[in-house]
């Protein structure tokens, strides 16, 4: 019986602190002051001046130092591609040069074909370096009108 009513007394103070932490917001709510609420008049008031003009800031010009970090990166990285493309495509002529290895005139011929490449990548690469460093670069002469191929 002692159990019964211990139970059933506790189950009562839960459901009072339960109700009580329920109302205790709302009844601070309720008693805190409440602030004069202002209405507006039907038609604004006029202003005596004009506003101000609102003036669009400039953007602050981006970092130079950063702009040049982000070019010499990409540079490097055009550089790098440029060496793994050369070195790609002289895989493929040391390949493509085998069938012909008895030929004197076709080794000649993937000879002059592969300094030309050679030249051809140098002179790239060599235009990267500059352009890297700064060295304003030429545009490049006009081919002359006999170098068909």
């Amino acid at each position: 019986m002692t159990m019964t009513w211990l139970r059933t007394r506790f189950d009562a103070r839960i459901r009072w602190l339960a109700g009580l932490s329920l109302a205790l917001p709302l009844g601070i709510a309720l008693a805190a002051p409440q602030q004069s609420v202002q209405r507006k008049p039907a038609t604004p008031p006029v202003p005596k001046t004009a506003p101000p003009l609102r003036v669009a800031p400039i953007p602050p010009r981006p970092n130079l130092q950063f702009q040049q970090q982000v070019q010499q990166q990409q540079l490097r990285k055009e550089f790098q591609q440029s060496q793994l493309r050369g070195q790609l495509q002289q895989g493929v002529s040391d390949v493509a040069r085998q069938p012909y290895a008895n030929n004197p005139s076709a080794g000649r011929q993937f000879d002059r074909a592969d300094d030309a490449r050679r030249d051809r990548d140098r002179a790239q690469q060599q235009s990267l370096i500059d352009r890297y460093w700064g060295v304003p670069v030429q545009p490049p002469a006009p081919a002359p009108a006999n170098s068909g191929g």
